[in-house]
């Protein structure tokens, strides 16, 4: 078979490239022939009808929709190389690009660390509220995701009450998801007030929504819902995947790779069948299972290889990429959270995802601790550092500098020693002090030194407000959404 993306620019070196062109051409083949054998199980007729109009073979008793090869390569040449998260403030504005990271929560903890008392305890929209208003103040996440659910309200409107709770306390972008198409529009409602505006938002997407497909091969009514709603307004959409291999997908990872990118491009297909060159993220949440405990670790080298699988796939489409990385299964801040959130971060930093999603959790996504998300900004610009490399050229290489010093004299003195040491890595958080001092400083933990900043930006944070009478527009909608839903149930 012939490689559709022969022509297209060449694939460009990164530090770490799990996979090779062939591997990724031979992932594409493979999922064309999922696509367009076995195809996609679509459970709305409104989508079924969508599809059918833009060429898939629609079977409606089955529900069943197949997916030539043609019109699966047309919607990802239609979808942007680059695409921009655009934050309230504009200097938080994210353009998710190749070779550039960007980090966000990750998006699922049901439960916090209380800050305070220790306990681990379910989430509230105060606790959304709270989260946001923290996050707003860490240097190094760029996206807010929703770090934690508003698990004290009404299903059909948690996302909605979520949605204003971030509205209210962050001023980057806010990526969301919804449970509906409607509770996406309303979503959408409550974005143009935060920006003054329709055409004000239309100008500036400061918001963008994430859909995921149901494994294996499943767009369900709540996905394809939140992805028509964002492609008809043409905001950028986020359509993830989560197979675990050996559970909702084959247990070779080639094979997790090709359902993964199946389902992904089948989300893909839709947005730009509804709004042609509408922007779409690529998201892998693809696991490793492991099969003993029924788990599907986020921590694992599993989940690293897919996610650097992925960011490749990525590049040899040309579309922004989103996968885990900073991620951990430990159920607290240590030895595991550290080494699991540090080679995560790095395997998917070095291997070009655009989107980074694990900041504060723990327990497999299932957590938030504002100690650990301090602790991960920090292991960010690490990571960071390294990825930067080292420059090598006549200047850098210093044999001037080496001869002039020669075998008896010392460079801690020399000028180009002081003009560099900024640039060096340091850290605050993270000890590096002889046992001597270390011991004077009482031997304090670096979670411990993180939980107390922590605590500061909490009491002490103040986000860039909302005028007053937006505010209480954002919450009219929020009250009139509840009426509906309590006429519909009553009804």
């Amino acid at each position: 078979m012939s490689d559709f993306f022969t022509n297209q620019k060449p694939m460009a070196a990164r530090g770490l490239n799990m996979l090779n062109r062939k591997d990724y051409s031979d992932i594409h083949q493979a999922t064309l022939q999922v696509l367009g054998k076995t195809g996609i199980f679509v459970e709305d007729p409104q989508v079924l009808e969508i599809l059918g109009s833009c060429g898939a073979t629609v079977d409606k008793k089955s529900k069943i929709v197949k997916l030539p090869s043609v019109m699966v390569e047309d919607a990802i040449r239609s979808a942007p190389e680059r695409v921009l998260l655009a934050g309230r403030n504009p200097d938080f504005d994210i353009l998710l690009e190749e070779n550039k990271n960007a980090y966000a929560c990750f998006p699922s903890n049901i439960n916090v660390v209380d800050p305070y008392t220790g306990k681990v305890r379910q989430t509230t929209k105060k606790d959304v509220a709270a989260c946001a208003r923290f996050c707003d103040s860490l240097k190094e996440l760029n996206v807010y995701s929703r770090a934690v659910y508003a698990l004290d309200q009404t299903p059909e409107l948690m996302h909605l009450h979520t949605a204003e709770a971030c509205f209210n306390n962050t001023a980057k972008h806010n990526s969301h998801t919804a449970g509906s198409q409607w509770e996406a529009e309303k979503i959408i409602e409550m974005a143009a007030e935060a920006m003054g505006g329709a055409e004000n938002l239309k100008k500036r997407k400061t918001i963008s929504f994430a859909a995921a497909v149901t494994s294996p091969l499943k767009l369900t009514r709540k996905c394809s819902g939140v992805i028509m709603a964002s492609a008809n307004a043409d905001f950028p959409i986020s359509v993830a995947s989560m197979v675990m291999a050996g559970g909702t997908g084959p247990v070779n990872l080639a094979g997790t790779l090709v359902q993964t990118n199946a389902e992904i491009l089948s989300g893909i297909v839709l947005a730009q069948c509804i709004r042609k060159g509408v922007p779409v993220i690529y998201g892998s949440f693809s696991t490793g299972m492991d099969l003993r405990l029924g788990a599907s670790p986020l921590g694992s080298p599993e989940i690293a290889m897919i996610a650097a699988s992925a960011a490749g796939l990525c590049r040899y489409y040309q579309l922004p990429c989103a996968a885990p990385g900073i991620s951990s299964d430990s159920k607290r801040a240590g030895a595991q959270a550290a080494y699991e959130k540090a080679f995560t971060g790095v395997s998917a930093a070095m291997s070009g995802v655009n989107l980074i999603y694990g900041i504060g959790g723990v327990e497999t996504g299932l957590t938030f601790d504002y100690g650990q998300a301090v602790l991960d900004d920090e292991i960010i610009r690490m990571i960071k550092h390294l990825k930067q490399g080292i420059e090598v050229n006549d200047e850098t290489l210093s044999v001037d500098l080496i001869h002039e010093i020669g075998p008896f004299g010392e460079f801690l003195s020399h000028d180009t020693t002081l003009l560099k040491m900024k640039s060096m890595s340091q850290t605050k958080l993270f000890d590096r002090d002889n046992r001597e001092i270390w011991d004077k400083k009482g031997r304090q933990r670096s979670y411990t030194k993180a939980l107390s900043l922590a605590i500061d930006i909490l009491e002490n944070h103040e986000p860039e407000p909302l005028p007053e009478a937006t505010v209480k527009q954002m919450s009219a909608i929020v009250e009139e959404a509840e009426k509906e839903v309590r006429s519909k149930n009553r009804c």
